[in-house]
């Protein structure tokens, strides 16, 4: 296993190692600064390097199994290149769903059919969403997709149309917030909870964007989303389109500087009693949702508020391409499918519309 040399050169840091042709090979990881000036910093940003030049020389041959490849060799690399609510999300359905029904299925004998198979029973045995099943063939094909750039395999066995996505339960409808539930929740609620639904509501930030923001993020009237904070896990951002700046309306600028001025020495915008990140799924959850009985407005959760604001200024006749780099999209389509939902009031206007045509 290769631990790297690491060096400075010409005011940048470098690890050097050998790739799996057996070539040495430098890369520059960071400029050396304030950030980056103890090898403890920047160890990290080689471990992807590094690891990734270790599986490829430990490249698995052609006997293993399915089960053996991804728990020795796609989780620990989708732990270091996915974000942590991801790699997360991948070992539990891995371990749910794939796991249990693959048995001793070789990487190189693994099909389309037995692929077909495998969603299929799962199908008869479960009552999972289309959405679910898609993300078990997503994730498979991701499986094989990698075996596929270590060599494990010569092509891959799951195409876009080689299988059939059972049907599964219909996917529940998401929720939207309006302006009208925005302004109700805000006269509500209190404090870092008022606060926070505030920044969701009026900037679209997501929930792990939202617990890692601090106060030297927040210069003047925008924003800069620098880190993620998912359970205790510190992260970057999902894309560097995530990295954009975010405008900070006049509203939110001044419940902002109210909640700095009760929490003057805090890190964290929105810190817990440990100095770390406050837990808002449970301030949601259980105050907020608590603090909204009996107003008419229920809590739907914290993407809510983010699907609002894509909404709202659809609603706006704001073009969908602004919309997406509001929300901060790496995909227009992304924004289109699961951030602009159909308000009664558009339904109603539309409505309206006809009637002056037919009139």
């Amino acid at each position: 296993m290769q631990g790297g040399h690491f060096f400075i050169s010409h005011g940048s840091w470098f690890v050097r190692y050998r790739d799996s042709d057996g070539k040495q090979r430098a890369q520059r990881l960071a400029a050396f600064d304030d950030n980056h000036r103890t090898l403890k910093s920047v160890r990290p940003l080689a471990d992807d390097i590094l690891h990734f030049a270790n599986l490829k020389e430990q490249s698995p041959d052609t006997s293993i199994t399915l089960q053996q490849y991804v728990e020795g060799f796609y989780l620990p690399h989708a732990k270091l290149h996915k974000s942590p609510s991801t790699y997360r999300g991948y070992r539990n359905l891995y371990n749910a769903q794939i796991k249990p029904r693959v048995g001793e299925t070789k990487m190189v004998a693994f099909k389309a059919s037995h692929a077909q198979k495998l969603l299929d029973r799962i199908g008869a045995e479960e009552k999972l969403s289309h959405q679910s099943f898609l993300n078990i063939k997503n994730l498979l094909s991701a499986i094989f997709s990698f075996a596929v750039r270590q060599g494990v395999i010569g092509t891959k066995p799951i195409q876009p149309r080689s299988i059939e996505i059972p049907k599964g339960r219909k996917t529940p409808k998401t929720y939207a917030y309006s302006a009208q539930e925005i302004e109700t929740m805000l006269a509500i609620l209190k404090g870092a909870a008022r606060a926070a639904v505030a920044v969701a509501a009026w900037t679209g930030l997501s929930l792990g964007e939202l617990r890692g923001l601090r106060w030297e993020d927040i210069q003047g009237d925008h924003l800069t989303v620098r880190r993620t904070y998912w359970h205790q896990i510190e992260g970057p951002t999902k894309t560097e389109a995530r990295q954009n700046a975010v405008h900070l309306l006049p509203a939110v600028r001044e419940i902002l500087a109210e909640h700095r001025e009760k929490n003057p020495h805090t890190a964290w915008v929105f810190e817990g009693p440990k100095e770390t990140p406050l837990d808002l799924a449970t301030l949601g959850s259980k105050h907020i949702k608590t603090a909204l009985e009996g107003s008419g407005v229920a809590w739907h959760g914290w993407h809510a508020l983010r699907r609002g604001l894509g909404t709202r200024l659809f609603a706006k006749d704001v073009p969908i391409e602004i919309v997406s780099a509001i929300l901060r999209h790496g995909s227009v389509h992304v924004t289109r499918k699961h951030y602009v939902k159909t308000l009664p009031e558009s339904i109603i206007d539309a409505m309206k519309k006809l009637e002056e045509v037919k009139s």
